[in-house]
């Protein structure tokens, strides 16, 4: 018979090979996952990086909001605004708070504040655009809102070469402004 702590090493040993076996699958597992084959707005392969959010945001603001709301006469002064879940809220709020008191002045041009996101960074968005509002409406001022929800279309590699999972990262833009905008085509938003 052999001595209690003799198999007990044994046992560790043991356990220890099996988890070191578990986190070399678990790591196969994920790159699998990780693999994205493209990144499609439109139907276009646009070449991004899902997992870079600076890439994304301007990717976001150069591209899909204006073709969402077609500005072509620049009538409409729009501030943008991207975030991603590793903002900080009271510094984001007070930015939106200056973007749009700098908006105040008396120009005959309409100004509109475009908060967006997408994927994981729309919880930490709709937190911030909802604190701003608050703090703003309190202030006994009027507020109008559109939203437009959209979306990317991911591939990844499947199991097999022959099987492609397709995932959808909703994209999510709002815009902001304290009149309401005519000189934008707002036909794809929905008013709130």
């Amino acid at each position: 018979m052999d001595n209690p702590c003799t198999l007990l090493k044994k046992k560790l040993h043991e356990t220890s090979i099996v988890r070191q076996r578990l986190e070399e699958k678990k790591k196969k597992i994920i790159s699998k996952l990780k693999m994205v084959n493209g990144v499609y707005y439109n139907a276009i392969n646009r070449d991004l990086d899902i997992s870079s959010s600076s890439q994304c945001l301007r990717f976001l603001q150069e591209t899909v909001i204006p073709s969402l709301a077609s500005n072509t006469d620049n009538s409409t002064s729009i501030l943008y605004h991207g975030i991603s879940k590793n903002d900080n809220i009271k510094q984001s709020i007070n930015k939106l708070n200056k973007q749009i008191n700098a908006t105040d002045g008396s120009s005959s041009q309409q100004h509109a504040l475009c908060v967006f996101s997408y994927g994981p960074h729309i919880q930490k968005m709709l937190s911030i655009l909802e604190i701003f509002k608050k703090g703003y409406i309190k202030n006994n001022k009027k507020l109008y809102q559109w939203n437009k929800l959209t979306s990317f279309d991911i591939t990844r590699e499947g199991r097999n070469e022959l099987h492609e999972n397709r995932l959808k990262v909703p994209i999510l833009v709002t815009l902001v402004s304290d009149s309401e905008i005519t000189d934008l085509n707002l036909q794809l938003f929905t008013k709130q």
